[in-house]
């Protein structure tokens, strides 16, 4: 019997398979999607893999051999190979990199499943008396206690036995080999979430809005076909009951589904409405699990305990059969987008998903990306708009505050102008609750000398770090380096060191100036990074006597609070001022969603948005709440510039330690593409190769190449050969190609 191995071998950077004899023992138990261990090289050092395909004959003579399996089923599925394949392809990766997305989390480090052991009495009540005393005589105390705990209760844990009755595990042990008790493990399922700290609900009326999106929902459900549809739903429409309904409807029909949420901060409040729908049948996978509860409920999926998997990006990849539905919401959210190797957009994933499943694909957002929205006008998805509130509610009247008249004007030096805070006063007097939105974590953005100019940079990156107060810190958000706070300059030792910038962290501390009394919550990466973080924060909003919530993007879609009437949004230009075409759509979605989050109970909204640019046209469209007006601006620049969605743009990175090699590199590949058949026909525009505007980060340089083209698919051949050659030469350098990249830097 032949199989054909993927090797997990970083060392060799190795894309292939190899033949190996699977020897008898161990014939019946291989199948495609077991990892194995494997002899590999001159040496024959063990490396993992995994089994890819079992053919009845090879080319090859003198294989050697399968020493092991690990585990005792396959991690995936054929047809989750045929994906990965897929993956490895279109993102430039390595097969292995793709099958790792795609199998339980934590197997590298030995997560398992947890178990408990149980011990009982193997003999009758009369012998295990005797048996007692006999051991109490010849001294064996330990012994004596265990049968005497097991003479009165059944079934007790190992551990309850040792620390609580007075045995020992060598005791337990001997008892075993002796007969006289059994040892019995049962599986302890790590929970993810609470069941029954969730209120019960049931399916609503729904508005004549929603009716719409769902009746014709079913119709594609209950016709089992592939159906691509956009919704865009104001905030406060009423899009999550839609997602819960067509769920209803696809489980009716035996069929599963997959909710999917941008980031963590939104999975708390999604769970609780799932979960208080759908009970248990709820399984839910994101980064913020400890590794033991993702690994739990990946198997959870895997066995069919499950019919609805809530979570963020990953989550696309859970081991659930029969889906009839996948849900993005949020779905113009940047998280959607992996920045690490596989780069794959989890819509293009989830659009590969649906169409092989034959299922329906529903993205959502109150605010779409232009480039789906587009797509959904030009025929790729079917198009619903809700342009409602629920509850009949208006959407939260929006003022803009110009900041430039603060200072001088108004002789006030406060982050907060005086109309913020006059309004945050107003809510704390009709005990009311206030989100504030600051694109920004720490206390200050940058630290530098008022006499030499001298910016404190981290060492290993060309970028500032950030001031954290209350840890008294400089910190790199970029590779986590972290300093002791500078109080003199160390470029000419002067004692005028300032901090520039507003962070999260120096907001809260004007908020407790400014009102002493009221309760401040602050949710940002750094109050969240422990596990729970952000339901605890949530919680306590919601529940205990705090007014006011602090927070960077958090902050700004998903949370549904009825006591909510007033949202700030500090510092809108931050939003604005970013080197990158997307600016004006990410702003306007931000300012969109979190003024969105005032008025959505009985009470109308209202919010501020604070800014020196007044007249910005993407301001004023947030104001208004209008998306159309917006997208028909935004489109009419992206054709008159040459952006997506009217072309793709392909971002080829090299990285690596040594400057010199990996600026070569790069010129080799540009000068590779402008000798291609595509340059000036597919390829309009190339810029580069050139430093990326972050040189180096965790001391790699890094050098880039923008390609614009007119379809990316049309020029993957020769993507294909550039990456190709790459991992053949094996060079130092790291090679990244990533179409439409999030993140220009």
């Amino acid at each position: 019997m032949i199989a054909k191995v993927l090797l997990n071998n970083k060392e060799q950077n190795i894309d292939k398979s190899f033949d190996y004899c699977v020897p008898d023992f161990l014939s019946e138990k291989a199948a495609v999607g077991m990892r194995v261990r494997v002899p590999f090289g001159f040496r024959n050092n063990l490396v993992e893999g995994i089994i890819i395909d079992l053919p009845e004959k090879s080319e090859f003579e003198n294989l050697k051999e399968i020493k092991s399996l690990i585990g005792t089923e396959p991690v995936c599925s054929p047809e989750i190979l045929k994906l990965c394949l897929w993956i490895s392809e279109k993102y430039f990766c390595s097969l292995y990199q793709a099958i790792k997305l795609t199998t339980p989390p934590g197997l590298a480090s030995g997560v398992s499943e947890k178990t408990v052991k149980y011990a009982n009495l193997a003999i009758s009540q009369t012998e295990a008396f005797e048996v007692k005393e006999k051991l109490r005589v010849s001294g064996a105390v330990a012994r004596a206690r265990i049968i005497e705990a097991l003479l009165m209760t059944d079934n007790i844990p190992l551990s309850k036995l040792v620390k609580e009755r007075g045995g020992t595990y060598d005791a337990i042990k001997a008892l075993e080999k002796l007969g006289y008790i059994t040892i019995e493990s049962e599986r302890i399922e790590r929970a993810a979430y609470c069941e029954e700290k969730y209120e019960k609900t049931v399916a609503y009326t729904p508005t004549e809005e929603q009716k719409t999106v769902i009746d014709y929902l079913n119709t594609a459900i209950d016709a089992g076909r592939n159906e691509k549809i956009l919704l865009r739903g104001v905030t406060g429409s009423g899009k999550t009951e839609v997602f819960l309904q067509a769920i209803e409807r696809v489980m009716g029909k035996g069929k599963n589904a997959i909710m999917l949420v941008p980031e963590i901060s939104l999975t708390p409040q999604m769970v609780q409405r799932f979960v208080g729908r759908f009970g248990n049948k709820v399984a839910v996978i994101h980064s913020a699990l400890s590794q033991g509860e993702r690994f739990d409920q990946w198997n959870k999926i895997k066995r069919g305990e499950v019919r609805v998997v809530v979570g963020a990006r990953s989550a696309i990849f859970a081991p659930l059969q029969n889906i009839g539905i996948i849900i993005l919401d949020e779905e113009h959210e940047n998280s959607y987008k992996s920045e690490t190797s596989p780069r794959y957009h989890t819509i293009d994933v989830a659009e590969k998903i649906a169409e092989d499943k034959k299922a329906v694909l529903l993205l959502a957002s109150a605010t779409p990306s232009v480039s789906e929205y587009y797509n959904a006008n030009n025929g790729k998805y079917t198009l619903f708009e809700m342009k409602n509130r629920y509850n009949e509610g208006r959407l939260p009247e929006v003022s803009i505050v110009d900041m430039r008249g603060e200072l001088f004007q108004n002789k006030n030096n406060s982050p907060l102008s005086l109309k913020l805070q006059s309004e945050i006063r107003k809510n704390l007097e009709n005990k009311e609750k206030t989100i504030l939105f600051l694109n920004r974590r720490g206390y200050s953005t940058f630290v530098s000398c008022r006499e030499c100019g001298e910016v404190i940079n981290c060492p290993d990156c060309s970028i500032a770090m950030t001031y954290h107060k209350k840890r008294e810190t400089l910190s790199c958000h970029y590779c986590g380096y972290t300093i002791p706070n500078v109080t003199s300059c160390p470029a000419c030792g002067s004692k005028h060191v300032k901090y520039f910038g507003t962070g999260t962290q120096k907001i809260e501390e004007e908020l407790k100036r400014l009102f002493p009394t009221a309760g401040v919550l602050r949710m940002d990466t750094d109050t969240t990074s422990q596990k729970g973080g952000h339901e605890k924060i949530l919680d306590m909003f919601k529940n205990e006597d705090a007014d006011i919530l602090l927070g960077t993007q958090m902050v700004t879609k998903g949370l549904d609070f009825h006591e909510v009437t007033l949202v700030g949004v500090l510092a809108a230009d931050t939003a604005l001022a970013v080197d990158d075409f997307r600016a004006n759509e990410r702003s306007f979605s931000l300012f969109t969603q979190v003024c969105g989050r005032a008025g959505r109970g009985e009470k109308a909204g209202r919010a501020i948005i604070q800014t020196y640019q007044p007249f910005n046209a993407t301001i004023k469209y947030a104001q208004n709440h209008d998306y159309e007006a917006f997208y028909k601006n935004e489109i009419i620049q992206r054709k008159r510039l040459n952006y997506p969605p009217f072309c793709d743009i392909i971002c080829i990175m090299a990285t690596g330690e040594d400057l010199e090699e990996v600026k070569t590199f790069c010129e080799e590949i540009g000068s590779k593409i402008k000798k291609s058949k595509f340059y000036g026909n597919e390829i309009f525009a190339m810029i580069g190769p050139d430093a990326a505007p972050i040189e180096k980060i965790r001391n790699n340089y890094r050098y880039r190449i923008l390609l614009k083209c007119k379809n990316e698919e049309k020029i993957h051949p020769l993507l294909r050969e550039v990456y190709e050659e790459h991992e053949k030469s094996r060079k130092k350098t790291f090679l990244s190609i990533d179409t439409n990249p999030i993140n220009m830097f």
